[in-house]
């Protein structure tokens, strides 16, 4: 029991230092490349964060919130984008980064006694961001990926790629044109990072690339289907296509179920394990 907790003990304040680093240092540099060079090393160890972890569920935990999610709110902040840059202190900070919460627009008040009233207004600033929106609900593809999958991914891959991508090149291939080219390199960045995921949850497997192809089956089945609507015709009177609701609503569920099972699932049942241990020995 001693040696499992001084194992957590180390990681959290491997974490908790990089953070402290990140804001009262980082805050006084110039945003841009500078700011990035001084991150390199937070990069560094956020990413062999997951290895003082022992089972494969805390190392799935650790390399999403932490190695992706965390790293990736960091990058932002570089530029002076993304939700850190309205944080005012490091408990602030500290929470953005790691936990999927929100400052409030309007942050809660008490008029309580002092001790309750710091606890409530501290706990008053922030808000659980949605993960999930009924994705059983989705009536296509793009839906259920956009709107309604895993939403806290989904809008730190918006920031970090979809939106710098798609106003970089659609003064050179116009907006439609970069409007797809974007969402296949927000796809194929969310294989690799998924890919990067099943390498922590597998004890370091070598990929096989099956968890990539997914995340681009999905993009191609995406702009598939938004071809395939426009040949579909639409009812009078309404923005909605003539396919039935059921349809609507089975096929894009049914297909990500039956993909996710072939090219997700089977991999980390082949090939995962829950400690270690073995490939060290």
């Amino acid at each position: 029991m001693e040696e499992a907790s001084s194992n957590l003990i180390k990681p959290f304040s491997l974490l908790l230092a990089s953070l402290r680093y990140s804001y009262f240092l980082l805050t006084k540099i110039p945003k841009g490349m500078l700011r990035f060079m001084f991150l390199l090393p937070i990069f560094y160890l956020f990413s062999i964060l997951p290895w003082y972890f022992p089972s494969a569920f805390l190392r799935g935990i650790t390399s999403f919130f932490i190695t992706w999610i965390a790293s990736s709110k960091l990058l932002l902040f570089c530029f002076n984008q993304g939700p850190l840059i309205q944080c005012q202190n490091f408990v602030d900070f500290t929470v953005i980064s790691i936990l999927p919460m929100r400052i409030k627009e309007k942050p809660a008040s008490s008029s309580r006694s002092f001790g309750s009233k710091t606890l409530r207004s501290v706990m008053g600033r922030y808000e659980t961001v949605q993960l999930f929106n009924k994705p059983y609900l989705a009536t296509s593809l793009q839906e259920f990926w956009g709107r309604r999958w895993n939403r806290y991914a989904s809008n730190i891959l918006r920031e970090t790629v979809h939106e710098p991508i798609r106003k970089m090149l659609t003064g050179f291939v116009g907006v439609g044109a970069a409007r797809v080219m974007a969402l296949i390199c927000s796809l194929v960045v969310s294989g690799v990072l998924h890919e990067m995921l099943f390498y922590y949850i597998t004890c370091g497997k070598r990929p096989t690339w099956e968890v990539t192809c997914y995340f681009v089956l999905q993009g191609m089945s995406m702009a598939f289907e938004a071809l395939l609507k426009k040949w579909v015709p639409i009812k009078e009177g309404t923005t909605r296509t003539s396919l039935h609701p059921v349809v609507s609503t089975i096929w894009p569920c049914g297909f990500v179920v039956v993909t996710f099972f072939w090219l997700l699932v089977l991999p980390v049942w082949r090939d995962g394990q829950n400690s270690c241990d073995s490939w060290s020995s």
